[in-house]
């Protein structure tokens, strides 16, 4: 932080991927209970955070049609309801993280706007207000504002868990097509989503005792299936990149972007120059 009149605090916020992501039912709040495990990688945006006098004050990429629906202009609305007190704010943003991707970047962006602007009112990141401004944001808010490497995600993935994760050393290819699926969009188009308690035994055994590294073969991802159906590329691209020498692959998140897995930093090299047009490629790390 510096400067005395107008303190500034700049963060990074990580992008994530899942180990495995399944959906247990559809809730009566329009939310569906699910289990997964969130990865934070390297891949990252930048937001600044200056304090000023009064009002939200966001600069950067129009990331919606309104502006009070951006996830950062969301979070700093949530903050200042929760702390009446808090300093105005002004946001901006440098986005890399691609959006509609599955990568949560928003929800990053926003766990940012939330730390930044406890760091500037001098809350400390565990009050439990802060906690509830992250759940009320969205589902994926409280994982970002935890930032820890890897945790459990359970309900809408806002109760946590801290896990291992996997290796600092594997090396991450992630894809993005020319593809754009909104959250809303890809979970209208799962159509398994009723499990007797002896499936949803099975499913859920394998993510609570997963205990880092490689992901097992139950920890799929419920997405792929109709994602994969609808733009076949999708799948094509995984199989692709585990043929190439991924340790694994899939969906991040609700897609429409893949990751696969390296062990190797050459042939991870090589993956992503293959995909790199059309498609944006990038090479990350688990962080």
């Amino acid at each position: 932080m510096v400067g005395d009149r107008h303190p500034v605090v700049e963060l990074k916020a990580c992008a994530k991927i899942n180990l495995g992501l399944r959906i247990l039912s559809r809730r009566s709040d329009g939310y569906h209970d699910l289990i997964t495990v969130f990865q934070r990688v390297s891949l990252a945006d930048t937001l600044t955070l200056e304090t000023r006098k009064d009002g939200i004050e966001y600069t950067g990429p129009a990331l919606t049609g309104k502006p009070e629906d951006n996830l950062c202009h969301k979070a700093a609305l949530a903050f200042r309801s929760r702390f009446r007190s808090a300093k105005g704010v002004k946001i901006h943003l440098d986005k890399v993280i691609p959006r509609q991707a599955g990568l949560g970047g928003g929800s990053s962006d926003a766990a940012a706007v939330l730390r930044g602007m406890a760091e500037l009112n001098n809350i400390p990141l565990d009050h439990g207000a802060l906690l509830g401004a992250a759940a009320d944001t969205g589902s994926d808010v409280p994982f970002f504002l935890l930032d820890v490497p890897a945790a459990l995600g359970q309900s809408r993935g806002e109760k946590l868990r801290v896990v291992k994760g996997l290796d600092a050393g594997m090396i991450l290819v992630i894809l993005k097509p020319d593809i754009s699926i909104s959250t809303e969009w890809a979970y209208r188009r799962i159509d398994r989503l009723t499990f007797d308690k002896n499936d949803i035994k099975i499913v859920v055994h394998d993510f609570l005792e997963y205990a880092g590294g490689k992901p097992t073969a139950q920890m799929t991802n419920d997405f792929e299936g109709p994602l994969f159906k609808t733009y076949p590329e999708l799948g094509t691209a995984c199989d692709l990149m585990m043929s190439a020498g991924a340790e694994f692959s899939g969906l991040c998140g609700s897609g429409s972007a893949i990751f696969g897995a390296f062990s190797d930093g050459n042939t991870a090299e090589k993956v992503a120059r293959k995909f790199s047009s059309p498609w944006l490629s990038f090479i990350c790390r688990p962080c």
